[in-house]
């Protein structure tokens, strides 16, 4: 296999293109001084870290994580029933139906969003109807628009876990008298968390750092960590403070990932 080494060459080259270099030049931002993106005038600083304590941040990041547990206790339970019913039903083309669940995920996800946006003002399409929104700027909104978005990163996990289960364990259970819910909570979903948890993270890390959903759904009313980056680089160009939130954004999902990995150590649930 090493002849076929340099096949990975382009692969290397744009790793380092659109990862390495990025987080080398946001690290360097995030503990220095400088004049936008000019580094001549470059001054070594901890000051950043300071700003980390400012009650805005720390709302943001609360708000971050509420909408994001709440997004995934949604996912959680309209996505476990799913993939248990289809896993378990007589459908010969279950993959099918799998399939019809994420068409939606085929097409641009901002489109999707400035969808539900348009279908929640007050004044839509739907007053032809007799059916009128006003949800605009709400945190139901958001999570709903969230829940929608992500549901198929929990029901996919969930699905493959459960296919894979040793049906012969179960019907061991239905032998021996015990009642179907005990069989469930006893036998099924201790089988399925590896599904349940690699769902709950897949969702959670992306409802938690997005900013696009809250931006457009919650018309800028409700504050997000993803928000407060984007605004540090798009409109105050702070972009040292931008820098250290996002490497601190990403020192969040890094570590979730090698969790993913510790709970799924062979990839069951990502197939």
């Amino acid at each position: 296999m090493k002849k076929f080494k340099f096949m990975s060459l382009p692969y290397f080259i744009w790793l380092c293109v659109l990862v390495f270099i990025p987080v080398i030049i946001m690290l360097v931002l995030a503990f220095t001084k400088t004049d936008g993106l000019d580094f001549s005038s470059a001054k070594f600083t901890l000051k950043n870290f300071e700003e980390l304590g400012n009650p805005i941040y720390i709302r943001s990041l609360f708000n971050s994580l509420k909408i994001a547990f709440l997004t995934t206790v949604v996912c959680v339970l309209v996505g476990y029933p799913a993939a248990y019913i289809i896993s378990f039903s007589k459908i010969k083309r279950k993959m099918l139906v799998l399939l019809c669940m994420i068409l939606p995920m085929w097409s641009n996800m901002l489109l999707r969003i400035v969808a539900w946006e348009k279908l929640f003002y007050e004044v839509s399409i739907l007053n032809k109807i007799g059916i009128s929104f006003n949800l605009i700027g709400s945190e139901g909104a958001v999570i709903f628009v969230n829940a929608i978005t992500y549901l198929p990163f929990m029901i996919f996990p969930i699905f493959t876990i459960l296919e894979k289960t040793d049906r012969s364990l179960i019907e061991a259970s239905k032998d021996l008298g015990v009642p179907a819910y005990k069989t469930f909570f006893k036998v099924t979903l201790p089988l399925s968390l590896k599904g349940v948890f690699s769902g709950i993270i897949m969702v959670f890390l992306p409802a938690a750092t997005g900013f696009a959903i809250s931006e457009r759904i919650g018309a800028g009313q409700i504050l997000l960590i993803g928000n407060v980056i984007e605004n540090m680089f798009k409109r105050a160009f702070n972009y040292n403070l931008g820098a250290l939130l996002a490497i601190f954004v990403s020192v969040i999902i890094t570590i979730s990932v090698i969790l993913l990995q510790k709970i799924d150590k062979e990839g069951e649930t990502l197939l």
